[in-house]
């Protein structure tokens, strides 16, 4: 009987040991990933020095991360990290699809992409422009910005402020420059819908209609979902967007997961579609990787497709999609541009999806896109977000500035902001950390807003 107890005892404790062992693996390997994947992309993708990317970047994220030691490949381009050897994890960088994890030991081989075509150099205004419309205050304005960079508390890396179409100011931190990639984060949410209102135009897809995704069948009551549903993010997916949980499900699915639009189509339904907001990012991805599906049956690439749908006709030659190891975009959070460019994508939707006079997005997408998704309480549209007071005490993002502002929005601070009413766009990349980005943000913006004069009315 004693035996019999030891040998219990002895299987229990090894049993605990394996899975302290797979626990601390799991949770490893999430934070291996994220700095495995972030110094990717910014060395190889963004063209920053490798050294001065690992002594700022990873500031007052987490302890673990300082633990976790990584190697840098200079010459084959990839990095490779781990936490003593726990959570292994490998990013590697391949020409005109950016960074990768490999996860699961197995990347898909895709397409040589085409080189990117120069982009036009925007011309920047001065204050003796001939401005046909708008009027612009140039010396509050660059007090404004120059205030903003002075101190720098925020950590603002770009700004830049476009009026009718041209560049009227433009500031990078030390370290950045008009050539320099950044990175979108949930800024990515709004390009994945821009890559659907092109399809849309094509007549590829029916927004309304329900999202051909392979795991729902007829039978499946998530058979119903249309595009409408995900790109609102009212989709009725159960999925956790729990930053602080290494085991959540967006945790998993961009750092421990080859095929990130998969964890929200394999997720049962939360809500009926249609009936309560929820944002999530397995939500854009879902929207990747069944848009990437609907072009294929038709022989079309992705990657082809919003090069020559979008981003070579309005110039913006430096986006980069990067992909998941099933070579999924992973439209949540991983498009790498220049301030410019992100710009140029704004000025896309200020222009009402035109660009020198060839139509670009169905007309009224900007509409569509900026029209409140009701379940949201006025606050988001169609993967933009909206400057809208909410009906229970909600107040909008930015005080003081007009209603008709939307605008794309990722983490630690990255925005564009699109406003109709001055014939404007905003653009602001940075790292803030320690302080609510939109908090920050928004009195500079709201003070280069009082700037710029409203252009009369053509009435």
């Amino acid at each position: 009987m004693r035996q019999r107890i030891l040998l219990g005892a002895g299987a229990a404790l090894a049993a605990a040991a394996i899975f302290a062992v797979v626990n601390i693996d799991g949770r490893a390997r999430i934070g291996a990933g994220y700095k495995a994947k972030v110094l990717c992309s910014e060395i190889f993708v963004a063209g920053r020095d490798a050294d001065m990317v690992q002594e700022v970047e990873f500031e007052g994220v987490s302890p673990i991360l300082d633990k976790i030691g990584v190697k840098v490949n200079q010459k084959y381009r990839f990095i490779s990290a781990s936490l003593y050897g726990f959570g292994r994890a490998k990013a590697i960088y391949r020409d005109g699809y950016g960074c990768t994890l490999v996860n699961g030991g197995r990347v898909v081989e895709l397409p040589t992409p085409a080189p990117a075509k120069a982009a036009d150099l925007w011309r920047m205004a001065t204050a003796d422009s001939n401005r046909t419309m708008t009027t612009v205050n140039y010396d509050e304005l660059n007090d404004v910005i120059d205030d903003a960079f002075r101190i720098n508390d925020a950590n603002h890396r770009s700004l830049l402020v476009a009026v009718d179409g041209q560049i009227i100011a433009e500031q990078y931190a030390k370290g950045f420059t008009a050539d320099t990639a950044f990175l979108s984060w949930s800024m990515g949410k709004s390009v994945t819908a821009t890559l659907i209102g092109a399809a849309v135009l094509k007549g590829y897809i029916d927004v309304d209609a329900p999202a051909p995704v392979a795991q729902w069948r007829d039978r499946d009551p998530r058979h119903a979902i249309t595009w409408n549903d995900l790109l609102r993010m009212q989709s009725g997916l159960e999925f956790e967007e729990e930053y602080g949980d290494t085991r959540s499900d967006v945790n998993r699915m961009l750092f421990a997961s080859s095929d990130a639009g998969a964890i929200a189509a394999n997720k049962p339904l939360a809500h009926p579609p249609g009936e309560v907001w929820y944002y999530s990012s397995g939500t854009t991805n879902l929207i990747m990787r069944t848009l990437r599906a609907v072009l294929a049956e038709r022989g079309l690439d992705l990657h082809s497709f919003a090069r020559e749908a979008i981003f070579e006709p309005i110039g913006a030659a430096s986006i980069t999609l990067e992909v998941d190891a099933a070579g999924n975009a992973l439209g949540s959070s991983y498009v790498y541009a220049t301030t410019r460019d992100w710009a140029r994508l704004g000025q896309l939707y200020l222009q009402n999806g035109v660009w020198d006079e060839k139509r670009l997005l169905p007309e009224g997408w900007s509409k569509y896109v900026s029209n409140p998704t009701l379940a949201s309480d006025g606050e988001y549209g169609a993967h933009f977000w909206l400057n809208l007071d909410g009906a229970n005490g909600r107040k909008r993002y930015l005080p003081g500035m007009p209603e008709d502002v939307y605008f794309m929005a990722g983490h630690e601070g990255q925005y564009v902001f699109i406003i109709p009413s001055k014939n404007a766009i905003i653009v602001r990349t940075g790292m803030t950390r320690g302080q609510t980005p939109i908090d920050v943000v928004a009195p500079i913006v709201a003070a280069i807003d009082l700037a710029i004069s409203s252009p009369p009315d053509p009435s």
